[in-house]
């Protein structure tokens, strides 16, 4: 904002605003800090040197407290471990939390007025006493005084074992750019200022250490020596797998010292367990490096390769990136809050891995930021893509060299997903997002994406592209430039338009792998007819302008692959060699292509249980269907489908079947296109669903009454800023058909049933904020209905409601969920006649809802209009969402209403799981309601006010079902006459027969694959 205010004064005066010519600050630090074991303290202090290179006067200086991040459940850490739905940090007890104690900012000597910034207490604001000219020198000092937090993401302890990393103040980066002062996120990680490190640790003598730097210490060496022998010894007679105990600390201390030069960071590593390897790197000129494993007992038969791996890594980047400049790198087992490694300047901190090839790979990963962090440092909060991306380009470069595969590619089973037939996994994992438009550019800040976003998008899509440009360059075109990146931005701050210009400078032309990093775009290019007298027609349905290979085949063999350069929406003819049967636009997957049914000529296939889509043939799935209602009881059929996963543009299912009990045809249907824009609405759902079956059987008459359903609808999602929030608007008009018997005049049953219809308008609000530690969700609905009633006299509604829900978290995965209800009748014609929604006042609310009382047909209720039976106990968790059920004749003396309803439902998960892992919960309800039917007339306050409450099990929601225990005197009665008791008796259950108070609730409206999506990736 500072910059942007210069710039604004500059045009005023000038007319231009020039950018600043690049330069970089420098730090060089002293630390002298020691650590009590016992306290979990770190007690010290640290001077900086200060140097200024800018051509700018700095009067402040902004200073990074990184370890303030733990200091309580307010700083920018805490809020997003929330967002990202992890309560462990916010429920812990205070004696977890870490924060510097006793800072007091000096310059020179001279005391000095320094702040927290108002919003976050990890980072501060120092005024300088004298303004610091370009090229001037400071020194800032401060006591050190730490307390170190339990391991919640990267700095911490676990008992004695010290994970010490954004452990000591350190200044924001000031560049051309302006000043870059961030709170601390395990997402998106550094920027830090260049210089030299000079530490030294005191810590009792048993306590092996791995740090940035170079250790200056005779006799630790020795130490680390003898702590070698001493593993390599172990390691012979086999390793059990048991975790260490922690050993006691020694009473004697040691201080050891590091040195480290050209280095943004400095971490270190602590563990009085940790067994020791070394192994030994060579560059090309001569040069070695000092590669080391430090690890405990539990993994130490995976780790007894540590030391080779980090070799190899090391080795590896030198040979395709650039010499590694330091002199030593080291990899430590140790616990890790925040992914599955981390990276700091020589050092790298492994969390847990199951399998050789596994560790090999985040060792590589981590190890291979020495150059992308670590050299070439560039701002990981702003531009995550050229730190964690460009490195999982390498990583999966030197898996493929060393084991021909990367563990992303063996994610699901063979036996589940073969990828002959549905392409490489990380090709669908992309396509899961980008079919949605949630793959946010990998060029966006990192505090944008959710988690899986930020995996998918900023490591893998950047990876991804990075493999398509050096494929459709080749690599003789692409190592060159890449290296001259190296090369001349090593121990720099590199931004995206400094990459793009070394390329180019180097002959990699590439603004289209730019655009796939920085915009919305994407690729979408299709074949168009064949191959006519050496010419051939490619179609950009995308907007992504990445090159593509054409591919042609004789027999089904591939024999000329030509590269064609991109292009944006339109036809493009393309010269190709005659003579080959069939060509194909990236059958290898070279490319993101988002859609490649359409990049050759595709087959058709009938495929039974196809639920993920063939990437090369157009396929219809069919899975065998199986229902139940009570009326048509067993339904046998096939559901007809196209394939839901990755989500496309135009989805549908039709499921018919015959009911074994009725003998009929029912069944249901879906359709669904989707329309994303730029706009309000991103995303837009047009569709149309349908379903009949038959809700009753007259057994006096013998006929069964079906109903019919068909609801077009629109469904659009509103633009939110806020990344926990989401919005939706949906219209829908439902068009509903019940089948009746048609009697004479004397009331006997003519043969023959009618359908009586009705047409109901309903607009829906939904908001939902799903931000921990009390998610809530909100919606906002008015129906209306114009209809005749029985007697032909025209009648019409006009109904709203507010739904409630929230969940108030009390401890990690324990919560109190809240759920309020009001509806009310705005304006109603039959406001004074009946109550019972499928009576004369049509839609009336329900206390506790039934199958009776869905008029809409939106449940799918067993036994919709029984009276008797576990079935016809059947509840919905709709409108007032009590959980009593007394089948129809009882319902409508009591809960319903064609004027107002009020509620609530609670229930609350125990804070210990029992035994077998039972879901019990108890749950209690309360409502009122307006009963403004003439039957309603004598009822008082007592009889218009319900509760009850119980125990219920909850099965994930899906299935829930209810055992009431407490209720009101009217419940309770109805209760009693229900089942079979006596009203008037005192007793609890009035001699009735308690099992039919039991309910049961059936939810699998969440189920869908698109809603599962969205639930994982929001």
């Amino acid at each position: 904002m500072r910059t942007l205010f210069v710039c604004i004064l500059t045009l005023t005066a000038t007319g231009l605003c020039a950018q600043k010519s690049y330069f970089q600050q420098e730090v060089h630090y002293t630390i002298r800090v020691t650590l009590d074991d016992a306290k979990h303290t770190l007690k010290g202090d640290i001077e900086m040197e200060y140097v200024n290179h800018s051509p700018d006067t700095l009067r402040e200086i902004w200073m990074h407290l990184w370890a303030n991040a733990y200091k309580n459940k307010n700083t920018a850490f805490a809020k997003r471990k929330l967002l990202e739905k992890n309560t462990r940090f916010y429920f812990t007890d205070d004696k977890n939390l870490g924060y510097f104690a006793d800072l007091d900012f000096s310059v020179d000597g001279q005391k000095i007025q320094w702040r927290f910034d108002e919003n976050n207490p990890d980072i501060a604001l120092l005024t300088l006493a004298q303004p610091l000219p370009p090229g001037g020198r400071i020194r800032i000092a401060t006591p050190l005084n730490l307390k170190i937090p339990a391991s919640f993401s990267r700095l911490g302890h676990v008992a004695t074992s010290y994970q010490m990393t954004q452990w000591y103040p350190k200044p924001a980066v000031y560049d051309h750019k302006g000043w870059h002062p961030m709170p601390y996120l395990d997402q998106g990680e550094f920027y830090s200022e260049f210089g030299s490190f000079d530490v030294s640790i005191t810590l009792p003598t048993n306590y092996v250490v791995g740090a940035t730097g170079v250790l200056q210490n005779k006799d630790e060496w020795a130490f680390l020596a003898r702590k070698e022998t001493e593993t390599r010894e172990k390691l012979s007679h086999g390793i059990d797998g048991s975790k260490d105990p922690f050993p006691p600390s020694d009473s004697t201390t040691k201080t050891l010292r590091y040195l480290a030069d050209q280095v943004h960071d400095f971490a270190w590593f602590a563990d009085k367990r940790f067994m020791v390897l070394r192994d030994t790197a060579r560059m090309a000129s001569g040069k070695t490096v000092d590669c080391w494993a430090m690890f405990t007992n539990g993994e130490a038969h995976l780790w007894q390769k540590g030391a080779f791996y980090v070799r190899r890594s090391v080795e590896f980047y030198s040979a395709h990136v650039g010499e590694y400049p330091w002199p030593q790198a080291t990899a430590v087992h140790s616990a890790l809050s925040a992914g599955g490694g981390m990276e700091y300047p020589m050092i790298t901190v492994i969390g847990g891995s199951d399998s050789d090839l596994a560790l090999d790979e985040v060792i590589t990963h981590e190890v291979g930021h020495n150059w992308f962090y670590g050299i070439l440092a560039s701002n990981e909060r702003d531009h995550p893509f050229l730190d964690e991306g460009f490195n999982t380009y390498y990583e999966r470069r030197y898996m493929k060299q060393y084991y021909g595969k990367d563990l992303a590619e063996e994610a699901i089973p063979d036996f589940l997903y073969d990828p002959e037939d549905y392409g490489p996994t990380l090709h669908l994992a992309h396509n899961l997002l980008a079919r949605e438009h949630l793959d946010l550019p990998p060029d966006s800040r990192s505090d944008r994406f959710t988690g899986m976003q930020y995996g998918m998008m900023v490591y893998m899509k950047t990876g991804l592209c990075m493999e398509w440009l050096e494929k459709s360059v080749g690599a003789d075109v692409f190592d060159p430039a890449m290296q001259a990146y190296y090369h001349q931005w090593k121990f720099k701050h590199p931004y995206p338009e400094d990459v793009r210009k070394v390329w180019t400078d180097n002959g990699l032309d590439a603004g289209w792998f730019f655009d796939a990093m920085q915009t919305g775009k994407q690729a979408d290019y299709a074949l168009k007819g064949e191959e006519t007298d050496g010419k051939l027609s490619v179609e950009q349905k995308g907007d992504l302008a990445g090159p593509f290979p054409l591919v042609a085949y004789t027999d089904g063999k591939a024999e000329h692959t030509q590269w064609v350069d991109g292009f944006a929406k339109g036809t493009k003819t393309i010269d190709v060699p005659t003579g080959y049967e069939e060509w194909a636009i990236d059958p290898d997957y070279q490319t993101l292509d988002v859609r490649r049914r359409n990049n050759q000529r595709a087959g058709f296939q009938v495929k039974p249980l196809a639920p993920i889509e063939y990437p090369k043939k157009n396929t219809l799935g069919i899975t065998p269907g199986v229902g139940f209602n009570h009326y048509d009881k067993v339904q046998l059929g096939a559901v007809f489908y196209n394939p839901p996963v990755p989500t496309g543009r135009f989805q549908y299912f039709v499921a018919p079947a015959v009911g074994l009990g009725s003998g009929e045809l029912v069944g249901m249907a879906d359709l669904r296109y989707r329309i994303f824009t730029n706009g309000a609405f991103p995303k837009i759902t047009v569709g149309v669903s349908a379903k009949t079956y038959n809700e009753n059987y007259n057994w006096t008459d013998e006929y069964y009454s079906r109903f019919w359903r068909v609801v077009p609808e629109v469904r659009a999602e509103l633009r939110t800023a806020n990344p926990g929030m989401r919005q939706y608007l949906n219209l829908r008009t439902l068009f509903i058909g019940v089948e009746e018997g048609v009697y004479d005049a004397v009331g006997s049953y003519t043969g023959e049933t009618e359908f009586s219809n009705r047409d109901l308008y309903e607009v829906r609000y939904e908001l939902e904020n799903r931000r921990l530690p009390n998610p809530f969700a909100a919606g906002v609905v008015l129906e209306y209905q114009d209809y005749r009633d029985p007697f032909g006299q025209k009648q019409h509604y006009l109904r709203g409601s507010l739904e409630w829900r929230q969940r108030y978290f009390y401890k990690p995965g324990k919560a109190i969920h809240f759920r309020a209800y009001t509806g009310i009748f705005i304006d109603n014609t039959r406001r004074n006649a009946g109550t019972v929604s499928n009576d004369l006042a049509r839609s009336s609310f329900a206390l506790n809802p039934q199958g009776f009382n869905d008029y809409r047909y939106d449940q799918v209720f067993l036994a919709r209009t029984d009276v008797e039976g576990i079935l016809s106990r059947q509840v919905s968790k709709t409108e007032g969402g009590f959980k009593n059920a007394f089948g129809s004749p009882y319902a409508a003396r009591i809960g319903n209403s064609n004027d107002f309803i009020v509620s609530i439902n609670l229930k609350a998960d125990l804070p210990k799981k029992l035994p077998l892992g039972i879901p019990l919960k108890p749950y209690f309800d309360a409502g009122y309601y307006s009963d403004a039917s003439v039957l309603g007339e004598d009822l008082d306050f007592n009889d218009q006010f319900l509760w009850s409450g119980g125990l219920m099990l909850d099965f994930g929601g899906a299935l829930e079902i209810y055992f009431p225990l407490v209720n009101s005197q009217n419940l309770s009665n109805l209760y009693k006459e229900y089942s079979g008791g006596d009203p008037d008796s005192g007793a609890i259950f009035g001699g009735g027969n308690y099992w039919e108070w039991i309910s049961w609730s059936l939810n699998l409206r969440g189920m869908t694959p698109e809603r599962l999506l969205e639930q994982m990736v929001r």
